[in-house]
């Protein structure tokens, strides 16, 4: 059996793909309840890889048989899509309604099982008048819907991802819905040829753009890893330092400023990302818009501009400091609170009129 270098590279591609998502779901730097779901799509689609590879090469070990029982291009759709709504926080997200999501997967698999257990594994005969014309219609159907169904929900992910205003940035997210997409787009094409003229195509080369997408994602993950890791030990060194200084929060001023700066200087709410003016007027017990009002007072800016005034302080802090020179920069200001690259970058220079490597060379 002759194996070409581009059925060897699809076939590592998706190996590597179903690795990395066990590493995005048991990995303690990966894991979250948002990335589980792509670790999933990664697996679900490295099982689809590896039945089309074998399907490609005309050959049908029984695990792939019993693979092939399930219709996995109705599972990685949905898992995709949770994960998509989730990144942005969107409320849908957490709605228990999106279990429903995963009733076609469910429904058609155990058609297809039943089928399968007559067709392929003669553990029975199904007594159905005209039974060939009938499976051969459901897999016409089933045909379509794989189509269909992907298409219907990187559209609905367009609208989520593209529509709708985030305070978070996403690129990365919509560049996994562009790159997908595409690939979605030639896998029509194929099926499109199946599903008109009867003719099943070879599919390398759809999955070598899928195992590129996995590559991609394993650079990209390896890159959040490195980031990941930095901002665990960052942290803990930094409430180390911190630990050992003298809290300067000032006696002369409003209370609950004072409070505030108690916060910031115990408990580091800065550093959450997703802190609010809402949050943090909840935890005072006074409205958003009094503590705006007493935080214009005390220092003449508004919310964002104080928090992000004691993130870059503790930037600062931590650029001068020789314990974290190993820690790239970037790291250091995703851990004090910014949400990005950009923000951390227009926060800084905004406030010192430099970037922060420029500030990084002309202090240490």
């Amino acid at each position: 059996m002759e194996i070409s270098f581009l059925e060897i590279f699809v076939l590592i591609g998706v190996i590597h793909g179903f690795i990395l998502g066990i590493v995005i779901l048991f990995s303690r730097f990966f894991k979250n309840k948002d990335n589980t779901y792509l670790g999933y799509t990664l697996i679900i689609l490295s099982i689809i890889g590896v039945n089309n590879w074998f399907w490609d090469l005309e050959k049908n070990p029984f695990v792939i048989s019993i693979l092939d029982v399930f219709l996995w291009q109705f599972l990685y759709p949905v898992t995709l899509f949770i994960f998509f709504i989730k990144k942005i926080r969107h409320p849908l997200g957490e709605s228990r309604k999106l279990y429903l999501l995963y009733v076609p997967f469910l429904f058609l698999s155990s058609i297809n099982a039943i089928i399968s257990l007559d067709t392929i594994f003669e553990v029975y005969k199904i007594a159905l008048t005209n039974k060939k014309e009938v499976v051969f219609l459901f897999y016409k159907i089933i045909s379509i819907l794989s189509v269909v169904y992907p298409v219907a929900f990187m559209v609905t992910s367009f609208w989520f991802l593209f529509c709708l205003k985030t305070q978070f940035d996403i690129k990365w997210i919509k560049r996994i819905w562009i790159f997908i997409s595409l690939l979605e787009i030639y896998g029509i094409v194929l099926e499109g040829m199946r599903f008109m003229y009867g003719y099943k195509m070879p599919l390398t080369y759809l999955w070598v753009g899928v195992s590129v997408f996995m590559y991609w994602l394993i650079y990209k993950g390896l890159y959040q890893f490195k980031l990941s890791n930095d901002q665990y030990e960052i942290s803990h060194r930094f409430k180390r330092a911190k630990h050992d200084q003298k809290k300067t929060v000032k006696k002369d001023v409003n209370p609950y400023i004072e409070q505030l700066l108690m916060l910031i200087e115990s408990e580091n709410i800065h550093h959450n990302p997703d802190i609010s003016r809402d949050i943090v007027a909840k935890k005072l017990g006074i409205s958003s818009g009094y503590l705006s009002e007493q935080i214009n007072k005390e220092s003449g800016k508004n919310f964002s501009e104080f928090i992000n005034s004691y993130r870059l302080k503790d930037v600062q802090q931590m650029i001068l400091d020789s314990e974290f020179d190993k820690y790239s920069i970037l790291a250091i200001g995703l851990e004090a609170g910014f949400n990005s690259k950009t923000t951390f970058y227009t926060a800084f220079k905004k406030e010192l009129g430099m970037s922060p490597n420029q500030f990084k060379k002309q202090n240490k």
